[in-house]
């Protein structure tokens, strides 16, 4: 009989602790779409996150409050607005994340800008020859 209560007992913990580990891996687990995903899905989709690198096009604009540019990953590429707080290492070249929907104009429209650091992307030669 007592052993019977340590096999119930085992076999709720393990749920629980199974349950818990579930939980906090698939709420820390992000998808971004492609540029390239994005532009096939079309407006339809609704909200969205995607990668993408910033273009040479980006502009200022309302006094710094809203930002036009290009995302672009090999040759593909969507104008992007944002209107918000810049990052300040945003700039041509970086690689971002934005979450927002595209438009049926093609622009797609950001609520949040993301940028990622460079620098955890370069190999330990890269990092020479810039140094």
């Amino acid at each position: 009989m007592m052993t019977w209560r340590w096999v119930a007992l085992g076999a709720v913990v393990s749920l629980c602790v199974g349950f818990l580990i579930y939980s906090a891996a698939s709420g820390s687990t992000e998808y971004y779409r492609t540029v390239a995903e994005v532009k096939s899905a079309g407006a339809a989709e609704g909200e969205v996150r995607m990668l993408g690198v910033v273009g040479p096009d980006v502009q200022h604009v309302d006094g710094g409050l809203e930002v036009h540019f290009t995302a672009q990953q090999g040759n593909q590429d969507i104008p992007v607005v944002y209107r918000g707080v810049v990052p300040d290492i945003f700039q041509p070249g970086i690689s971002v994340v934005v979450d927002g929907k595209l438009g049926a104009d093609g622009r797609f429209v950001a609520d949040q800008l993301l940028t990622k650091c460079p620098s955890r992307f370069q190999t330990s030669a890269q990092k020479r020859q810039l140094g």
